[in-house]
């Protein structure tokens, strides 16, 4: 397994890609830090593919799968009802 990687230096490695990482620490929230990238691809499909490959022979293993570029593309907005 090769090195981990600070999540926030994955989101600059890999920009606009899908990413399933194994987390190799977290905060005190508990949210994850670091990790190992295990796959990465623009395609969502392709990393999905990848984690249920992965969940099939390490059932216990903690990853975090996350898109690394605008969830909500420049110039979209947004609105939510209230109550």
């Amino acid at each position: 397994m090769s090195d981990a990687m600070l999540i926030t230096t994955i989101r600059k490695t890999f920009p606009d890609e899908w990413v399933m990482a194994q987390v190799t620490d977290v905060d005190e929230a508990d949210v994850p830090v670091a990790g190992v990238v295990l796959s990465h691809s623009p395609d969502k499909q392709t990393v999905f593919q990848a984690v249920k490959s992965h969940r099939a022979v390490n059932p216990k293993a903690r990853l975090y799968t996350f898109f690394t570029g605008e969830v909500i593309p420049e110039g979209l907005h947004l609105a939510f009802p209230l109550g």
